[in-house]
């Protein structure tokens, strides 16, 4: 009350508090604050259920995972996924106080596990990994062909229509994301790397309103994708950008090269006829094919190099 006031317009707890403690809650608040209706909306959220078990996580079940233990394996902004994708229960109740309504929200039960976390993770990194291609088209680092604007302009509207929706209809986070992911999804979609820049110009407004969207929708729910900040934060984030700047030209000019074949000359073919045509034919591509294994340990130390670099969080396409 010294911080809200005499009135609240959400209150959140475990199904379990909903009675009496919160009834016992409400009946003192309104009579000391000496108004109808203190608080508008409850939300009371499921109890944590070890997945495959009827029973709820609890210390005295001696069943459940200290947050430094689950830190070990999960970061904070995975958990904020899980929870986020877990949905509240269609079922509301609302309790009457002669002209004032209180309505409760009641979720289900969410499992947890590996799986469902495994999920979460997932779903971040395909964040995460638009959020940096969507920049780099943006600064004109990935090359991609003319983007439809007025198709992801409509996304976007959409996505933000949608969006409100949710969160309106029992505050359902579940559907919430996945309005986010599709708008993700065909974001992705239009931004497919070309290898010859045919001098269109860029779309980066809309692209940038995206990623504005998305950011302010995930920072709103206390997600700061941070191992991606961790992993190029500091005073050094703008040296460390450079220097994966230069290995990716690097690598680039690398795999380019174990791939470059010579040209066929015109001359090549002799002129007495088709049987030396075959020869020729047959010694270039025996050529090629050598070439080919000689260079094959370059491919796979570029392979390797993405792979390395990619569990640092740092991602080559």
């Amino acid at each position: 009350s010294a911080v809200f006031g005499k009135q609240l317009d959400i209150h959140t707890g475990g199904i379990d508090l909903a009675f009496p403690h919160h009834e016992n809650e409400i009946a003192q608040c309104e009579v000391y604050h000496q108004c109808d209706q203190w608080g508008n909306y409850f939300l009371h959220s499921g109890h944590l259920h070890v997945k495959g078990s009827q029973e709820k996580m609890s210390k005295s079940l001696k069943n459940y995972i200290t947050i430094k233990d689950f830190l070990k394996k999960f970061s904070s902004d995975q958990f904020r996924m899980f929870c986020l994708r877990s949905r509240y229960s269609s079922g509301k109740g609302k309790k009457t106080q002669q002209t004032a309504l209180i309505y409760f929200f009641f979720s289900l039960a969410v499992e947890f596990g590996d799986e469902s976390m495994d999920d979460a993770k997932h779903l971040l990194q395909a964040i995460s990994s638009f959020m940096r291609d969507a920049n780099a088209y943006i600064k004109g680092q990935l090359i991609c062909d003319p983007v439809r604007e007025d198709i992801l302009w409509e996304r976007l509207a959409n996505t933000k229509v949608t969006v409100k929706a949710a969160f309106a209809d029992d505050f359902d986070t579940s559907r919430a994301v996945a309005a986010i992911m599709d708008l993700i999804h065909h974001g992705n979609r239009q931004l497919k790397a070309v290898t010859k820049d045919a001098g269109s110009p860029r779309s980066s407004v809309v692209y940038g309103s995206i990623i504005s969207y998305i950011e302010g929708f995930f920072n709103a729910l206390g997600m700061s994708f941070g191992e991606q900040q961790v992993a190029v934060g500091g005073d050094n984030s703008a040296v460390l950008s450079n220097v994966i700047d230069e290995l990716v030209r690097f690598r680039a000019k690398v795999r380019h090269y174990a791939l470059v074949l010579p040209e066929e000359a015109e001359d090549a073919v002799p002129m007495e006829g088709a049987v030396g045509a075959k020869g020729s034919k047959q010694e270039q591509k025996e050529k090629r094919q050598q070439l080919m294994g000689e260079r094959k340990p370059l491919l796979e130390a570029c392979d390797s190099l993405r792979g390395n670099l990619a569990a640092f969080g740092i991602h080559i396409k």
